[in-house]
């Protein structure tokens, strides 16, 4: 499903699932250490702090599709010297 592309009632509910699933494994990771799974499209994909900059992509990506940020890209830092 392309980032821009309006969500019918029912997609909606399934990517708030599964955006809800994404930032409760996320804390997981990220608090404990530990390694968290995540189902997505009839797959599950398991994340540890190795590759938790994965995880974070795949949570800035369902919030691009509901509308909660503009790009699923990670804001840019300014940097002053």
């Amino acid at each position: 499903m392309p980032i821009n592309q309006v969500l019918t009632v029912e997609e909606r509910a399934v990517v708030v699932s599964q955006l809800a699933e994404a930032q409760a494994a996320l804390h997981r990771v990220e608090i404990g250490g530990q390694t968290a799974s995540v189902a997505y499209d009839g797959e599950s994909v398991s994340y540890s702090p190795a590759n938790v900059g994965q995880l974070r992509h795949y949570v800035r990506t369902l919030e691009a599709k509901l509308g909660l940020r503009t790009s699923a890209r990670a804001r840019s830092r300014g940097v002053r010297f």
